[in-house]
């Protein structure tokens, strides 16, 4: 068996902290050390017996990690991901890339210079829900993809909104939580040519958005609507399906529903839906459910990828190229939301 990968996490706010416990429980890695200026990065350090740098040169001075997990606010993304990018220490970068396009460019022409591979943290492609729904796909059992749906609706708390940074720009349920439900319809349907949205904040009133919904042409030529709305109650989003964090109540309900010429598929409560004879709306449509219907280890499973990536083993699920194309396709989200017309990606 080979060694365990040495990999460093570089902030450890909420999603660092993800990650040095995702880290803990992986077979194919250990924790090297964290990265820090914040002084509760003492207390993490003790807490898992990790070193703690406070400087990211003072790392590289020491005995180099095989890898790094960069999780630092997005505005520092380009900054500390192309060190590391300069000395060929393989990065996976926290979601998104970066705060602009332009800056995601660069982060992505330093991983092609220094030939260094990066990885996005959209860790929801590592879901094995994900990967049979991507193999379903694969295997022509919908038949050609016409359409499909997206329901992303969920009830905030009034203490949730009293971090002030979540009133204003980038804070609300678009930047936040629809972003992961774009990479996964991008990741299962292909690029997409064209967006249309609209965005309202009539309920919070803030100056951000409460609720969008998104329109997709993809090249392919199928549709999809993807609708948000953080002031809902409801048991439709992805958080409270797929029993991937147990912070969320699972509700045992489907938030995403794909639709072909030959069948159709929900999840993460896995259903096939097919005609065994004629396609009818006449005829009885059958129904093959999957038991296998949850995956609590998805950062788990995104470390291990991680590693079988340094090592060569595999390429990288979601690529710096999908970042900044997911970067563009909001780019695209926010021109159509102010005029209400189609914009191409």
């Amino acid at each position: 068996m080979s060694r365990k990968l040495k990999i460093s996490v570089i902030g450890t706010g909420l999603m660092g902290i993800q990650h040095i416990e995702a880290i803990k429980k992986s077979k194919k890695a250990i924790l090297h050390s964290i990265v820090d200026i914040n002084s509760n990065a003492e207390i993490v350090s003790k807490k898992y017996k990790s070193k703690l740098f406070r400087r990211i040169e003072d790392l590289l001075k020491s005995n180099k990690p095989d890898g790094v997990i960069v999780a630092t606010p997005n505005q520092l993304h380009e900054k500390h991901s192309n060190i590391f990018l300069k000395n060929k220490i393989p990065v996976l970068l926290e979601k998104p890339i970066s705060h602009e396009i332009s800056s995601a460019k660069k982060i992505v022409n330093f991983s092609k210079k220094y030939k260094t591979p990066l990885l996005i943290g959209f860790h929801r492609r590592h879901n094995q829900i994900i990967s049979k729904v991507k193999n379903i796909l694969s295997s022509k059992k919908l038949g050609k993809v016409v359409s499909a749906n997206v329901l992303c609706w969920f009830y905030k708390h009034k203490e949730y909104y009293k971090t002030k940074w979540r009133t204003k720009k980038g804070g609300g349920p678009l930047n936040i939580n629809l972003v992961h439900d774009l990479d996964i319809v991008c990741y299962l349907l292909g690029t997409v040519k064209y967006v249309q949205a609209f965005k309202s904040n009539k309920i919070r009133k803030f100056n951000i958005e409460d609720t969008a919904s998104i329109n997709l042409i993809f090249n392919s030529g199928a549709l999809c609507t993807l609708n948000v709305s953080d002031t809902i109650v409801s048991p439709w989003s992805y958080e409270l399906t797929a029993g991937e964090n147990p912070v969320y109540p699972i509700t045992n309900q489907s938030a995403y529903y794909i639709g072909g010429t030959e069948g159709s598929i929900q999840f993460p409560n896995l259903k096939l839906w097919t005609y065994k004879k004629e396609k009818s709306w006449w005829n009885k449509i059958l129904v093959q459910n999957n038991r296998d219907k949850k995956d609590t280890k998805t950062l788990v499973n995104q470390i291990n990828h991680f590693a079988d990536v340094i090592n060569k083993k595999a390429k990288p699920k979601v690529s710096g190229e999908d970042g900044l194309n997911l970067l563009n396709i909001f780019k695209a989200i926010e021109k159509s939301s102010k005029t209400g017309q189609k914009v191409k990606v």
